[in-house]
């Protein structure tokens, strides 16, 4: 088998797209059969324009081990990539039998918080890439309040800096620590929100992990902007499983994508 990299690139390549559809529903009031048809209809309506699906709590804590397992066959048959959007944050051991329950489930993938720390984060990505599992790292998340935590100044330390890159301990922002922490591991890839249109800026400019933002349209965040500022894979939930006409809605914002300078000369 190949890697997580190399399957979810193939994929957007063959199928010309980086958008990768957020499972997102929330139906409260209907039964998980409902829910899980609901998902069925939807990966199969539009497989052709996407290369990853992503499921978070929403469906893990509705659906049955069963049927998220059945969904992830079904994004297999269509040569999709599978994300687990759970945020691991964990100690090692609890960080490796998540990603084993995880890949037995069908996924490939596993969004991680890299505030366990460089040490644990090297330990997970070497961990996951022995069985070909994937790791993305959150670096920025989308909501309006985000910069409460990941926008702060910190000052580093022997423990927050171990290869010693700001020796006078020079306040840096959280997100660029967590990034160094991501680069430094070697994971798969970063979330930045689509948002956050100066970082994804910043971090693209440094040309060493793809950008996956989630956060457009319902968040306010810009295909073209995050086109422009160099995001790699658009990860777009609400707006599309809301719309009465998905397949129409994601062949415009793919149109947008597509002629964006970085998405075209791939």
């Amino acid at each position: 088998m190949s890697s997580y990299q190399s399957r979810i690139n193939n994929c957007s390549i063959k199928k010309k797209t980086p958008i990768i559809l957020a499972l997102d529903y929330d139906f409260d009031n209907y039964n998980n059969n409902y829910l899980y048809d609901k998902c069925k209809e939807i990966i199969t309506i539009i497989e052709s324009r996407i290369c990853a699906i992503k499921i978070n709590f929403h469906l893990l804590l509705s659906l049955s081990h069963t049927q998220i397992g059945e969904l992830n066959i079904i994004a297999h048959k269509y040569d999709l990539q599978s994300i687990a959007d759970i945020k691991l944050n964990d100690i090692g051991n609890t960080n490796k039998v998540t990603i084993n329950k995880l890949q037995k489930l069908g996924f490939d993938a596993v969004i991680v918080n890299p505030f366990i720390g460089v040490t644990e984060m090297e330990s997970i990505v070497n961990y996951a890439h022995s069985i070909k599992f994937g790791i993305i790292s959150l670096v920025y998340m989308s909501h309006p309040s985000s910069h409460e935590g990941y926008g702060l100044q910190i000052s580093t330390s022997h423990n927050e800096d171990p290869n010693n890159e700001y020796p006078n301990k020079k306040l840096i922002p959280m997100y660029k620590l967590l990034y160094n922490y991501s680069r430094m591991s070697e994971a798969d890839g970063i979330v930045i929100g689509a948002t956050k249109i100066d970082i994804i800026k910043e971090i693209s400019e440094l040309n060493e992990l793809k950008i996956y933002s989630p956060g457009f349209f319902t968040q306010n965040g810009a295909i073209n902007d995050a086109v422009e500022a160099g995001t790699d894979y658009f990860i777009i939930g609400r707006h599309i499983l809301n719309s009465s006409s998905p397949l129409d809605n994601l062949n415009l914002i793919l149109d947008q994508v597509r002629k964006g300078k970085k998405f075209s000369q791939e």
